[in-house]
């Protein structure tokens, strides 16, 4: 999707359909962590029961400009349009 930064650190988020689950997520990857890649933050967006699921993979510091960017464009762009 789009790589952002904030305090001179990197992330990276992606949007990705989940047929198993029923749903879309949004993941976030802090693109300069030394803990390896891949997502650190997920947002789940349901569309069996229309709920939004925040789910950490690991443990992540975050600006809280990032963290904030991430709930808002899930918020933005998980939900089906009607």
């Amino acid at each position: 999707m789009n790589k952002w930064e904030a305090d001179g650190r990197r992330f990276e988020v992606l949007m990705a359909s989940d047929i198993v689950r029923d749903g879309m997520a949004l993941e976030l990857s802090d693109l300069d962590s030394e803990r390896g890649s891949g997502p650190a933050l997920e947002i789940f967006w349901s569309d069996a029961d229309k709920t939004f699921t925040f789910f950490a993979h690991r443990a992540i510091n975050i600006p809280l400009e990032i963290l904030s960017r991430f709930v808002d464009e899930a918020v933005r762009s998980l939900p089906p349009s009607s």
